[in-house]
């Protein structure tokens, strides 16, 4: 972790990679019914889940108190998905200063991987509100994402080799599957606009604990992930995870640690919602 910057300047940025990876997780949700065919054979199931969040662990006490939720709605349509995100989090800092952080995401992303949309509108007390929109197009004869946000400001990268949030989700449950241990992509998902993420995950057997009936019977691992700026000269991650991933795609816990203090989350709503009728 950077430790020689204060939690209130890299906080907001990578609070909302944790709100973009649950929902890489949770798109993969599998049923008998009404489903989507996604990469790989993984079939998505359209839902809705809310996350509680609270402060498990704070380093040298800078944070005093922390609570908050994600929300996250999956409805797609016949040739892509739609996610719909927001975060809503209040920090307590032992300094006294109390910040309020809010996020809202959607994105729509192509059921080949070939196309992807995103529109982000942030607001915190710390760096002030922030929108834009943008899209993502593929390229795999020379194995490129070509990047431009659209609005307010226009902008344009290139990104070589970087995957989108659900042929990357895809890539990590088949690799649970097949008994691999780690896998490592570059991900870009729009929430730090045109760059893209390093993400390295290693992946634990472990047993399910959940009460939830549609867990019953079902694998779980512990993914452990950690989130890497590409042109940074330090090797540290800017972020870990830790989720408990089901094999029927289903988060139960997630904890995020962000170096100074540790956040933990766990599922308290789902609710699994019918998908279009599609010919």
């Amino acid at each position: 972790m950077i430790k020689n910057r204060r939690t209130q300047d890299y906080l907001s940025p990578h609070i909302y990679m944790a709100v973009i990876f649950v929902t890489f997780i949770t798109l993969i949700l599998s049923t008998v019914r009404e489903v989507y065919a996604a990469p790989a054979g993984i079939d998505l199931l359209p839902h809705k889940a809310v996350y509680s969040l609270g402060l498990k662990a704070s380093d040298r006490g800078a944070i005093n108190a922390m609570s908050g939720h994600i929300t996250y709605d999956w409805t797609g349509d016949c040739k892509g998905w739609v996610v719909k995100n927001e975060l809503d989090m209040d920090v307590a800092y032992s300094s006294g200063q109390t910040v309020r952080m809010e996020l809202r995401f959607s994105t729509w992303e192509a059921q080949d991987g070939s196309r992807y949309r995103f529109a982000v509108h942030q607001n915190d007390s710390i760096s002030g509100v922030s929108s834009y929109i943008g899209r993502a197009l593929r390229n795999d004869e020379n194995n490129l994402v070509a990047v431009e946000i659209t609005a307010p400001e226009q902008g344009k990268a290139e990104l070589k080799g970087a995957l989108f949030p659900t042929a990357f989700l895809s890539e990590i449950i088949q690799a649970a599957q097949s008994g691999k241990m780690s896998i490592s992509y570059p991900v870009f998902d729009g929430t730090t606009e045109l760059k893209a993420f390093n993400v390295s995950a290693v992946i634990l057997p472990v047993e399910g604990q959940s009460s939830l009936p549609e867990m019953a019977g079902l694998k779980a691992w512990r993914v452990f992930l950690g989130f890497y700026e590409q042109d940074a000269v330090s090797s540290v991650p800017v972020q870990e995870q830790s989720l408990l991933l089901y094999e029927n795609g289903v988060v139960t816990e997630i904890e995020l640690d962000f170096g100074e203090f540790v956040v933990a989350g766990d599922l308290v709503e789902f609710e699994a919602t019918k998908a279009p009728i599609c010919e």
